[in-house]
């Protein structure tokens, strides 16, 4: 998002592939066009975890579900007042759905970290250095996502799956044929067949700043800490 749009972001997008044959999706999923946000209810300033500015961010991804011919997502009752990392792997496994992706298992507390950092920093997370001392692992790839400046993390979600293309707030998409157009949806969308993905995610709201990791191992590394059922 742009600051015209009413919300500074700078983006930035990382897929990698370190161990064996994890590869990210390579899918025609993107949307033909960027998907602006358009513009937010005053109550985003004053309250951007309020109810009324997460429903109005609610409302927009369903818009931009619709234009790309999806139903609107099926969230479950009591999603507004869920964390952050709770909701993205929500969405994130309700968007993996609605092309036949096999889901993100659930959500892991050393990977949070890893995204905490990540978020802290204001960069992409890095778990390398902890995917590297796994043992045992034949199979291991992640990507990871940074956002900043949106007023909460579905906003900073929207961004990442429907204004990552040209004209939106991607750093890494100033042509239309850069290669870090979508890459960040990419992320959100990868690993296909994957063995087993967890993702990791950190929102710190004051400082506007938010970061996921999906990793993908040959067999679930850590307890899941949250799971996503239905």
């Amino acid at each position: 998002m742009t600051g015209a749009r009413g919300a500074a972001a700078v983006v930035a997008a990382l897929v990698a592939t370190v161990v064996g044959a994890a590869t990210a999706l390579a899918v025609p999923l993107n949307p033909r066009a960027d998907i602006p946000l358009g513009t937010l209810p005053g109550a985003c300033e004053q309250a951007p975890a309020g109810a009324t500015c997460e429903r109005a961010a609610v409302a927009a991804l369903d818009r931009a579900h619709r234009a790309l011919g999806l139903a609107a997502y099926a969230l479950p009752k009591g999603f507004i007042a869920m964390p952050a990392p709770h909701q993205w792997l929500i969405l994130a496994n309700l968007d993996r759905a609605a092309y036949g992706i096999e889901p993100i298992a659930g959500l892991a507390e050393p990977l949070n970290l890893v995204a905490r950092q990540g978020a802290a920093a204001h960069a992409d997370p890095d778990p390398w250095p902890l995917l590297r001392s796994l043992p045992g692992q034949r199979l291991i790839g992640f990507g990871s996502d940074w956002a900043g400046g949106q007023p909460n993390a579905l906003v900073a979600y929207y961004g990442w799956m429907y204004d990552d293309g040209y004209g939106g707030g991607n750093l890494d998409c100033r042509a239309r044929s850069d290669p870090g157009c979508w890459g960040h949806r990419r992320n959100i969308l990868a690993f296909a067949s994957a063995p087993a993905l967890t993702m990791g995610a950190a929102a710190l709201p004051r400082a506007r700043s938010y970061a996921l990791t999906v990793v993908e191992t040959a067999t679930p590394p850590w307890p899941y800490a949250y799971r996503a059922h239905g």
